[in-house]
């Protein structure tokens, strides 16, 4: 062979090996997947613990080296029965087939069994799928199809896309997922409300505050807060969207609509999050992104725990950005002040989106004015209001204890600790689990809202105000309100930063299209994966809400219980003030004075609690009881009520269940 055919033969020889190699690769994984899904329990002690038959194992081996020989076999099959084309076919075939290297870490993934309370080690393997789907993505898509011919489709689908009809189509199966979603959740948080498992903390404060603002009570007066008659949200929170929310309360003044709103609120963010996307990555992409945010875990956890306001901000945010970027001055200042409204710190948030807005050079006079809007709101209800009603104190400052230097007791304290001494913030950071928080963020997204510096600038609502936290476990876990911070902005930077990859980085670059696709496409798969496993939606025996796990649907228990709590209930008058258990408030507040047992009794002229008590709980029952001052009325299923005042004769029964 002479030197001018070697650098050929050198290049067949280098692409027969690349093609074979990939497809055999491809053949091994996918026998991998097979052996996986067909291994059933033996596949958990398999991966945990290495356990597996001798023969099994040799078994797997033969299996993995089969894969491989078919994959290789078939490719060389195909390039020696046309010596002329064969490879070149081959060659794109096994391109085309690039992402099943996947298929065995994906029927890891997907084996729900395999990760609990293996939290870490899933998250990382799903990073590494993730980010690896990205190049394979790639690969596959710059790839000329192996047979063309099958290309005829192209234009009827195309045309097909470009109906008016299509144009539509995206934005309407936004809503009808959105729909789907509100239903979904709406329908499942109301049934954990009717089994008792929500809370005095918070949906017995939130209820209690919108039932007292529609009858005319004084500003954020809640008296399940713990402060007695004159219980306030004033020194704690300033949740003035409230009166947005007023007229829809009145129709159904109870705590189930607090529930349907915060449901509806969460799955209709998907449609300003289509717009907005539809602006940047077109319509089919943006409802792609709008679908992956209604999966998205973090959304999940928040929706199911209570009811709070913050899952209601993306909403109203996305709403505000979407509005700033079309132009629209009006409508934009409008959405902002609905989301400065939502809570104090959100209005910080809304600070930040302006400043995102004048840096980025996207509405630099709008964004400065909506950016002052909610940075004055914000220092002036956190650092002047709130102090003010707690008699110089700072509400939640404890959430950062370990920032607060010795003698200060406010917010400015944990500001001079983070900006003036980023060592020992560092320190704050490094645990275990706010790095298994940050993962239950981030690789959803494959990590893509921190490909540019403008995604860690909309990270830094979530970096301070949950990262930063300690000692405060619900600020790091994905089952808590708190994943909002990062919600709101992460998705911005998805929506951004997937515009940006798919614009030309040079004269000749024309693989634009093909990287946004990529990165969509891997995102997707990833969202799929960690949904499945952290999620609320594909499957129901994992998700959590607040600190518990779940639990889906009413049980005939559960409808029996509930209907003997409300028997009681039934003997209260509306009027009368009560005192209950945490899981009991939710049920009687709607009314002017309803109080946590937690706190006190204070002036209630009726007591309900369950038995056995919670500590804190049987401390102040007990010396109701005992002092005769409180006499026990009626019993049922473990629910009991008292009034002041009655006959204490059936006390000493109670107490010896307490």
């Amino acid at each position: 062979m002479d030197a001018g055919t070697r650098p050929m033969a050198e290049s067949a020889l280098t692409r027969a090996a690349r093609a074979l190699g990939l497809l055999a690769a491809i053949g091994a994984s996918l026998a991998m997947a097979i052996w996986s899904l067909a291994a059933g329990p033996s596949l958990v002690l398999y991966v945990t613990q290495n356990q597996l038959d001798p023969a099994a194992r040799i078994a797997l081996a033969k299996l993995l080296v089969a894969g491989a020989l078919v994959g290789a076999g078939a490719g060389a099959a195909l390039a020696a029965a046309d010596r002329t084309r064969g490879l070149a076919l081959a060659d794109r075939i096994a391109r085309r087939l690039a992402p099943l290297l996947l298929a065995a870490v994906a029927a890891l993934l997907f084996r729900v069994d395999l990760w609990e309370g293996r939290d870490l080690e899933f998250l990382v393997l799903a990073a590494i799928f993730g980010l690896s789907a990205i190049g394979l993505l790639r690969t596959a898509l710059a790839t000329s199809p192996a047979f063309p011919r099958l290309g005829v489709w192209n234009s009827p689908l195309r045309a097909a896309a470009s109906s008016r009809g299509a144009i539509r189509a995206p934005l309407v199966v936004v809503i009808l997922a959105a729909a789907g979603y509100a239903a979904y959740f709406a329908f499942y948080a109301v049934l954990n409300h009717q089994a008792l498992r929500t809370s005095s903390f918070d949906l017995g404060v939130e209820n209690n505050l919108m039932w007292n603002l529609i009858h005319g009570a004084p500003l954020f007066r809640t008296t399940p807060h713990g402060g007695g008659p004159l219980g306030s949200h004033l020194g704690f929170h300033h949740t003035y969207l409230s009166f947005a929310l007023a007229p829809f309360y009145t129709l159904a003044p109870r705590p189930e609509t607090l529930l349907v709103l915060q449901a509806l609120f969460a799955g209709f963010a998907a449609v300003p999050l289509y717009l907005l996307g539809r602006r940047h990555v077109g319509p089919w992409a943006a409802c792609a992104v709008a679908l992956a945010y209604l999966l998205y875990a973090p959304v999940h956890g928040a929706n199911l725990y209570d009811f709070h306001y913050l899952p209601l901000a993306p909403l109203l945010l996305w709403f505000t950005l979407y509005f700033a970027e079309s132009g629209r001055n009006i409508p934009a200042l409008v959405f902002a002040l609905l989301t400065i409204s939502v809570r104090e710190d959100v209005a910080g948030c809304v600070g930040l989106l302006g400043a995102y807005l004048v840096l980025g050079g996207i509405r630099p006079r709008l964004g400065a004015v909506i950016g002052l809007l909610g940075v004055v709101h914000f220092l002036a209800i956190k650092m002047l209001v709130m102090p003010a009603m707690l008699a110089g104190q700072s509400s939640y400052v404890n959430q950062y204890q370990d920032l607060l230097p010795a003698g200060m007791t406010g917010f400015g304290g944990v500001l001079l600790t983070v900006l003036g001494n980023p060592g020992f913030t560092l320190h704050t950071l490094l645990e275990r689990d706010k790095l298994v928080y940050l993962l239950l963020v981030m690789v959803p997204l494959v990590f893509l809202p921190w490909r540019r510096p403008a995604g860690l600038l909309l990270s830094v609502p979530g970096f301070f105000f949950t990262l930063l936290a300690t000692r405060y476990p619900p600020m790091t876990q994905i089952s808590f309100q708190y994943t909002a911070f990062w919600t709101m902005f992460v998705f911005i930077a998805v929506v951004h930063h997937l515009g940006w990859i798919g614009l030309p980085r040079g004269l000749n670059d024309a693989e634009g299209p093909v990287r946004r696709r990529a990165w969509l496409l891997a995102l997707l798969a990833t969202m799929l994966v960690t949904s499945h496993q952290h999620g609320a939606l594909l499957q129901q025996s994992t998700a959590r809400a607040g600190f518990d796990r779940f639990v889906f649907g009413l049980s005939d228990t559960d409808r029996s219980r509930r209907d003997a709590l409300y028997v009681l209930i039934a003997q209260v008058p509306p009027a009368a003030r009560i005192a209950s258990s945490e899981q009991i408030v939710p049920h009687v507040s709607s009314r002017a004075y309803s109080y946590t047992l937690r706190a006190g009794i204070f002036d209630a002229e009726w007591l309900l609690f369950s038995t056995p008590a919670r500590p804190d709980e049987a401390t102040m029952i007990e010396r109701a009881l005992r002092s005769g001052v409180f006499g026990v009325v009626a019993e049922s299923d473990g629910f009991v009520l008292a009034r002041r005042g009655f006959s204490p004769a059936s006390n000493a029964g109670v107490l010896q269940h307490l």
